[in-house]
Formats: structure tokens, C-alpha cells, sequence
């Protein structure tokens, strides 16, 4: 499934990233993510990130008209960061299931 839950080819798709970097500073940043036919996801980014720090990528570019959603995904550098780029894998974050504060579920 794509990134607004819809089937998307591999390729290039322009994203807007935003989350807290090393430093627990918010940014926002446009970024570009790679999407393999393995369904792996990689994305570059000026700023440096935590393995596991979790990040919400938007599609800027989509079918659907402007107002896609962001999906959560956990990053894992792929390398040291090269040049002010930092290369990270995503792994998107799966849903859980809400639980009742009373334990019932």
C-alpha cells in the first residue's frame, strides 16, 4: 500500500517530511522518498535522525488532490551522512489497536 493507502508504483515521489531531528528540534523539510520494487523506501534529509526516531512523510504530488495524509514511519540511517545528507530506510508504522483505560480491551 502507498503512502495514502493507495497502490503506488516504484519510483521518485516528491514528500514533505516534518518531525523532531538528533537535537529535538521540529523541522519540516521537502525530500524526495525512493521507492524500489521490494517495497523498500529510502529518503534524504539535511537533517541527522536518531535510528527509530519516527518521522510523518506527506505526498506533495498526488492523485488524490492536495490534501494527502501524513503516514508515521521509523527511520534507520543507511550510512553516515555525507555532503549535509543523511540517508535513512523507512519503515512505516503499523496501527495499533486502542485499548480501553479500564483494561477491558
Amino acid at each position: 500500500m502507498g503512502l495514502s493507502g493507495q497502490t503506488v508504483a516504484s519510483g521518485l515521489y516528491f514528500v514533505e517530511v516534518s518531525g523532531w531531528d538528533i537535537d529535538e528540534v521540529f523541522f519540516v523539510e521537502k525530500s524526495a522518498i525512493e521507492w524500489d520494487e521490494d517495497d523498500e523506501k529510502r529518503v534524504k534529509l539535511r537533517r541527522p535522525l536518531r535510528k527509530g526516531s519516527l518521522i510523518f512523510i506527506r505526498l506533495t504530488q498526488t492523485s488524490a488532490g492536495p490534501r494527502a495524509y501524513p503516514i508515521a514511519y521509523e527511520v534507520d540511517p543507511l550510512r553516515a551522512c555525507e555532503e549535509d545528507l543523511c540517508e535513512y530506510r523507512l519503515i512505516q508504522v503499523q496501527r495499533r489497536a486502542r485499548r480501553s483505560p479500564f483494561g477491558l480491551g
